[in-house]
Formats: C-alpha cells, structure tokens, sequence
C-alpha cells in the first residue's frame, strides 16, 4: 500500500480495518467507526501546553545554587530526554501512518506524535533559560567581557 497525503480513490471509513485498508481519504470527524479514539484526542488535547508560558524563574535559581557535577547531571538528563522525544516525535508517524486506514486513529497518532514534540520543546525551554543564564553570568563576570561591553560611568552589574 503506498502512503498519500490524499488519495482520490473512494473509500468507506466505517467499512475499513485499522490497519493495511486503503489509505486514509477524506477524514469525516462526523462519522468514526472507534470513538475511543476521539475521547482520547480530546484528553490529549485537554493537556496541550507551551513550554514558554511555564514560569520556570525558581528552577533558574534552583539550577544556579547546584554544585557542577550536579549542573552536568541535570543538562545531560535534558539533553537525552530531548533527543529521546525528537525520535518520538517522528517515530509514531514514520511507522504507523502508512498502515493507517482510518481517519480517527490516524487523527490520534498525529496527536501522540505533537505530544512528544511539545516535550522535547519543553526540555529546550528549561535549557535555554539554565544555560542562557548560566552563560551570561559568566560574560558578565568576565574582566575582558565588562571593559568591553560595559560603558565608562554606567553602574557595575552583578549578579547573584
């Protein structure tokens, strides 16, 4: 079965298997022959949030008191769990998509998908803000950095 973002051939959604029927026409939300599959889209999407709307200034905080050994723990963890949602990311769609027949499981599938991508955004999120400050107190406590980057007269910067 070849895998189309739309195929012209006329198919019955309620008549096909989950899996290996024709390939997903139309998708006719009014019609589904599993309405398991539309309660557990809205619950995921009842879950949808982004990661820039989580204030995460106290875990900024956090991360700045931990020891180094702790701060590399703490970036390693992220940066795995990152690349482990990016692979979950695509794998559902990559594997399952092109066996998919009907229009409410494949509808599900795509929201799992979002779902793992949010999270990998989201691990991102917390280390751009831990690294980005992290860094920039290293700048600004740079000798080299604040002669250059700091005018003549203008009050120190510090920062805690």
């Amino acid at each position: 079965m070849a895998y189309t973002t739309f195929s012209q051939t006329k198919n019955d959604q309620l008549k096909e298997p989950m899996f290996f029927g024709q390939p997903v026409n139309v998708a006719r939300y009014d019609q589904q022959k599993y309405d398991i599959f539309e309660k557990l889209i809205e619950k995921q999407l009842s879950f949808f949030w982004r990661p820039e709307e989580v204030d995460v200034s106290r875990d900024r905080i956090d991360y700045q008191a931990l020891p180094e050994h702790e701060k590399h723990i703490f970036i390693s963890n992220l940066k795995y769990q990152t690349l482990l949602d990016s692979i979950q990311g695509r794998s559902p769609n990559v594997a399952l998509l092109p066996l998919i027949s009907i229009p409410e499981l494949e509808t599900w599938v795509e929201t799992w998908a979002f779902s793992e991508t949010i999270h990998s955004r989201s691990y991102t999120h917390i280390i751009r803000i831990s690294l980005t400050i992290r860094l920039l107190c290293l700048t600004i406590s740079s000798p080299t950095s604040r002669s250059r980057n700091v005018r003549k007269g203008s009050p120190a910067i510090t920062m805690s």
